[in-house]
């Protein structure tokens, strides 16, 4: 026989390592609302395999508990909304007023527009919004920064840029809750979001 005429040929490693990210990636990217919606305590395995349609067998062929599969989730979030649209306004050389204004807008109408969006955001900001640790989180770090900026040509509030970096990401983990919950609800602009900030 011919192989290609009826003779199924054996994918490769490499095939095999893809096929892998890909359901990996698609249980995570399932996974996201539910954890969103109900936090990790208010998510069950078994919700979660009827909610996206996948046995039990297979999350932990890919995860070794719920709390490790949330914990994934959020580093992907985190990468989601740390997107390079995001970390080139950190990167802009104009003043660190108009970075926060220009951060403001881009996450606030997406908020609004996207929905999937808001489950990220959620996810994303958790940590800084429940004070459990956030080292290395480019959200953070870049609005640290762009706080000590600002604090240095005297544009914003005096004190802790983290603490400051903290209450800004925490404000925006509480309006992307409000907006999963209802999503009619009403919104701050974005120069009441700066005012954490500005002071």
């Amino acid at each position: 026989m011919i192989p290609g005429e009826g003779e199924i040929m054996p994918k490769s490693r490499e095939q095999n390592e893809k096929i892998r990210k890909e359901s990996k990636r698609n249980i995570l990217l399932k996974s996201i609302p539910f954890f969103a919606r109900n936090g990790v305590e208010g998510t069950t395995i078994s919700e979660l395999t009827k909610g996206i349609k996948i046995s039990q067998g297979a999350i932990y062929l890919y995860f070794q508990s719920k709390e490790d599969l949330y914990c994934e989730s959020i580093h992907f979030a985190q990468e989601v909304v740390a997107s390079e649209e995001l970390l080139k306004i950190g990167e802009m050389d104009v003043p660190a007023i108009r970075k926060l204004r220009y951060v403001s807008d881009l996450i606030l109408k997406k908020i609004v527009e996207d929905k999937s969006y808001v489950y990220y955001m959620i996810l994303a900001t958790s940590d800084m919004a429940t004070g459990r640790g956030y080292e290395g989180n480019a959200m953070f770090d870049m609005m640290c920064d762009i706080v000590k900026k600002g604090q240095k040509d005297g544009s914003f509030a005096r004190g802790d840029a983290g603490k400051i970096a903290e209450y800004y990401w925490s404000v925006v983990y509480i309006l992307s809750v409000k907006r999963c919950n209802d999503p009619k609800c009403a919104m701050l602009n974005s120069s009441e979001l700066e005012r954490i900030v500005i002071g």
